[in-house]
């Protein structure tokens, strides 16, 4: 039996494109805002698509409206200078497209503002990377780098269609984004970078030291190019961010991180999977509408790399102040000053840190290396009370029973009191349902150790005899 159109549709619950509902539009929130498409509205544009996947355009109007779109696809209506602006560089030999905005200093992008960013000191970028290079580093300085590619497993087929460099000019922040047309673009958009890089003395990027940066420098060698990558301080946020905030935030992708920490929330964004599929599109079809939302997505990353490094100085700058509300991340910046060997930060932020409710494991790991950086600092008194809280708050952990009793055996001269540390822990531990635990096999041969020292000491008494 034969169904007619109507019925079909009717049956399929599917609506004309007439029908469908335009949604109210909704004001951009802290981030830069998302031009229409060209030729309409976004309403009219998502009705436009829909119609013509679900081939609801009737008729003749259907066959001239698809006409009418590969006419001006022929004349390049859609081409991506006329759809996005910006200009072609080069000659007829070899060009590129490119893009460039600026925006003012005290534009805010999410919480932060791009002048925060760029007012960072390089003692804190230092800080943030575990790069002493990098003290002397001026953000004024550096150019903010991001590319979209084919793809994520680098090699040499795959290729940055897209290469965005963010810096500071004429007291503005211009974003350049360097666009391939078609692969024949790719050697004199690479010959434009090279030129603008020589301008800088640092490179801030994303995840750029182990994907972008060797990926561009991968195509420099094929061309045959100069590049000079190597001569340039590299700043990689994402492991700064990771030191930072890792601990509270599983995901510290820079999505994540804009959502979490920036408070930047995006609209008419592309998520970043259909990227290459939207750029081997336009080789095809010539028509660049569809990269309206690549070229936005692309340079909100570069807006967030800069208010990042804002976010980052500003936890450095006030260590006690308001961004270190969550526990996980004033112990992250701890941490980090203990792997810096900045022990006296440690103790006065460590000393300061523990007035917080913060959860058990939490405090542990702060005592521990309260107990520590007092320890290489040599300040006795205070690794003695540090281990005493260590030990009173976690009896029953064996590493710090047993950093305890060789304090009180070695520099404190308290064998008595090292034996009673050592044997009431052993006793938990022996009462524990979880049985022996990683260290107690060393606090037993401590304790066995320290009571031969006794033994020597009162002839063979007991070693409960003694005092503290």
């Amino acid at each position: 039996m034969t169904m007619d159109r109507d019925e079909l549709i009717r049956k399929l619950n599917l609506m004309r494109g007439s029908d469908l509902p335009v949604p109210p539009p909704r004001a951009p929130e802290n981030t830069e805002e998302t031009p229409p498409p060209a030729g309409g509205t976004l309403a009219e544009e998502s009705r436009r698509r829909l119609q013509e996947r679900l081939g609801l355009m009737q008729g003749a109007d259907w066959a001239a409206r698809r006409e009418e779109e590969a006419r001006r696809v022929a004349v390049g209506d859609y081409e991506v200078d006329r759809v996005l602006g910006g200009e072609v560089i080069g000659d007829d030999a070899s060009a590129f497209f490119l893009l460039r905005r600026e925006y003012p200093l005290e534009h805010f992008h999410g919480a932060f503002s791009l002048g925060a960013g760029l007012e960072s000191r390089g003692a804190h970028l230092a800080l943030a990377a575990c790069d002493e290079s990098l003290a002397g580093a001026d953000p004024r300085e550096a150019v903010f780098m991001d590319t979209e590619t084919t793809g994520l497993a680098g090699g040499a087929g795959t290729v940055a269609f897209l290469v965005g460099m963010g810096y500071h000019a004429d007291g503005m922040f211009r974003v350049d984004q360097c666009f391939l047309r078609d692969y024949d673009d790719e050697p004199a958009m690479l010959a434009w970078i090279a030129g603008l890089l020589s301008r800088f003395k640092t490179v801030v990027s994303f995840n750029g030291k182990s994907f972008d940066l060797p990926l561009l420098r991968t195509r420099f060698v094929q061309h045959r190019m100069p590049c000079r990558f190597d001569a340039l301080a590299h700043l990689d946020l994402v492991h700064a961010a990771r030191r930072f905030w890792k601990r509270r935030l599983s995901d510290c992708s820079l999505g994540n991180l804009e959502r979490e920490v920036l408070g930047v929330r995006r609209h008419g964004d592309v998520p970043s999977h259909l990227i290459p599929e939207r750029w081997l599109e336009y080789l095809h079809t010539r028509d660049a509408r569809p990269l309206e939302g690549v070229f936005y997505h692309h340079r909100v990353d570069i807006l967030s790399m800069v208010t990042l490094l804002g976010a980052l100085s500003s936890r450095l700058d006030r260590p006690e102040g308001s961004e270190f509300d969550h526990d996980e991340d004033q112990l992250s910046l701890i941490r980090l000053h203990f792997r810096e060997k900045r022990y006296d930060q440690v103790l006065a932020a460590g000393a300061e840190w523990l007035r917080r409710d913060a959860p058990p494991p939490l405090r542990r790991e702060c005592l521990e290396m309260l107990s520590l950086a007092g320890k290489r600092r040599g300040r006795w008194e205070e690794t003695e009370a540090f281990l005493d809280q260590w030990h009173a708050e976690f009896p029953a952990d064996a590493a710090g029973a047993s950093e305890l009793a060789k304090h009180l055996e070695h520099r404190a001269r308290n064998l008595a009191r090292a034996e009673r540390v050592c044997r009431e822990t052993l006793a938990l531990l022996d009462a524990s349902p979880s049985g022996e635990c990683a260290g107690a096999g060393e606090l037993r041969g401590r304790l066995a150790r320290i009571r031969r020292k006794l033994g020597g000491l009162w002839g063979g008494a007991d070693a409960d005899a003694g005092g503290d």
